[in-house]
């Protein structure tokens, strides 16, 4: 798996969220999308991307060497 950083948004909508559940969707999508690379946008930080679980989402650039989350989201 590639690395995933979260952006200081993205890592204090994170400790926000309702509860443990909805951190743990959000990681297991982050884990899903940097799976993925060749779904990623181009790298090099520039375009930014949105993937979407049942209850949660993430907006995220693509580096060389993986992801960068910018915001996260929960819908519950």
């Amino acid at each position: 798996m590639r690395d995933v950083q979260l952006e200081w948004l993205a890592a204090e909508v994170m400790a926000g969220l309702p509860s443990d559940e909805a951190r743990a969707a959000v990681q297991d999508l982050c884990a899903e999308v940097a799976a993925c690379p060749e779904q990623w946008p181009a790298p090099g930080g520039e375009e930014i991307a949105d993937d979407f679980g049942a209850w949660c989402w993430i907006s995220y650039v693509a580096y060389a060497a993986g992801l960068e989350v910018r915001d996260v989201g929960w819908a519950r």
